[in-house]
């Protein structure tokens, strides 16, 4: 599944200026029309959309989407400001004695298009072991020299394993990490190789996962822990670590879907997937 990317270098170039000289509010504040723009420019992405909803049992209306948009504007900066100035935004961390198995074994972090765990990744850098993220890296260029611009020293502890370099490349990297006791991060909630796909029950609709991290943690022995990291107010985020314990990877991935639909159900404006996930060709 292809998503297309939305935003420009040059948007993010001038809302990094006001925040360096404005502050944070003065930011936040101005999101509210960059939400705007695409409540009124981007309505295939309202219509994609409305099965997320739907299965919610949540109507989707003009200001529910506003602020599924205005949500997603802040994510994105936050991604930034995490980079910039860390400070600027508070963590609080729940089960933290799970850091602390990471630390001493490694292990598989499942990642969701859920709230902002690129920012978490960037400011929990020193608390965690070196993470290697594997993705297929979709950033425009232009963006992407934007972020590298503004990262910051201890940034090389998080590492991007792109998929696009191929799946041998990616296996190996994969392979040494684990073998040095770091963290390996997946996408769990979208499966990109369709051949490598569980089935799973999400919002009493089947739907298919990525099956690889599952099965690589079956296959290594190391933990598998799913974090969520949700926004509760203004610059100020929620980290879930959770520890899913040892199984067939049919109920592995079953328990990490029942913490995503508790997760998303407590956020319903802090879902990502901007696509219709729950359309009939998934499963």
């Amino acid at each position: 599944m292809e998503i297309k990317q939305r935003g420009n270098a040059y948007g993010y170039k001038l809302l990094l200026f006001a925040y360096n000289i404005f502050g944070y509010n003065l930011v936040a504040f101005i999101l509210n029309f960059v939400a705007l723009y695409y409540l009124f420019f981007a309505p295939s992405v309202k219509k994609s959309m409305k099965s997320y909803y739907d299965n919610q049992g949540i109507k989707l209306t003009n200001k529910s989407y506003f602020n599924h948009l205005k949500m997603f504007a802040i994510s994105i900066f936050d991604r930034f400001v995490s980079r910039i100035k860390p400070e600027d935004l508070t963590f609080c961390v729940h089960n933290s004695d799970v850091i602390k198995l990471l630390n001493e074994n490694g292990g598989i972090i499942l990642l969701s298009h859920v709230g902002s765990w690129a920012s978490a990744a960037h400011c929990l850098n020193d608390e965690l072991p070196p993470m290697s993220i594997v993705m297929r890296e979709n950033t425009k260029e232009n963006i992407q020299q934007v972020e590298k611009n503004n990262e910051r020293e201890n940034e090389q502890r998080v590492k991007i394993i792109d998929l696009n370099q191929g799946a041998i490349s990616a296996n190996i990297q994969i392979a040494n990490a684990l073998m040095n006791k770091e963290l390996v991060a997946m996408m769990a909630d979208r499966a990109v190789d369709k051949t490598k796909t569980v089935k799973v029950e999400f919002l009493n609709k089947n739907v298919l996962i990525n099956k690889n991290p599952f099965e690589i943690a079956l296959r290594v022995k190391k933990p598998l822990v799913a974090i969520f990291v949700t926004n509760y107010s203004l610059n100020k985020y929620d980290i879930n670590l959770e520890l899913i314990e040892d199984g067939s990877i049919e109920q592995m991935s079953q328990d990490y879907t029942n913490i995503l639909q508790k997760t998303i159900k407590k956020h319903p404006n802090q879902w990502y997937n901007f696509y219709d996930f729950f359309k009939k060709t998934n499963v």
